[in-house]
């Protein structure tokens, strides 16, 4: 059984994303997702892509979810911190998948919520690239 939609299989195709499934665990994995350019470090080196590992929930397309992990772990460029983030470790919901550690983001879209039958991988997409865009979790 698909994680997703046909129609969302066909957004992704046709922008190109590379993604992999764990049907097993729900995992939805975006290869080399862009950053924002010179915002982050990963292992101490500017980082302009990482991947993103989405838990897709059961009721997909009624939830969207609201957290999602990264590997590898990113650091502000400017030392301030990331709220709302961890890992890695267990004790700070990471997820593991292929022995690949990914470290959590936590987000809520109180202010735009989920709307079921409307929302999809598109939704989950623009998400995660705002939350890179605004590391501090506000927008400007």
């Amino acid at each position: 059984m698909s994680l997703l939609f046909d129609s969302d299989y066909a957004i992704l195709n046709k922008a190109g994303v590379d993604f992999e499934e764990d049907e097993g665990t729900r995992f939805l994995i975006f290869k080399k997702f862009p950053l924002p350019k010179g915002v982050y470090l990963a292992d101490g080196k500017p980082a302009d892509a990482v991947d993103v590992l989405y838990v897709i929930p059961q009721n997909y397309n009624a939830s969207g979810g609201d957290m999602f992990w990264v590997h590898p772990r990113l650091h502000r460029a400017d030392g301030e911190p990331i709220p709302s983030t961890g890992g890695p470790s267990p004790n700070e919901d990471s997820r593991t998948h292929e022995g690949v550690v990914f470290c959590r983001w936590s987000r809520h879209w109180n202010k735009n919520p989920w709307k079921p039958k409307v929302d999809n991988v598109q939704t989950i997409m623009d998400r995660i690239s705002w939350a890179f865009k605004y590391p501090d979790a506000r927008r400007p």
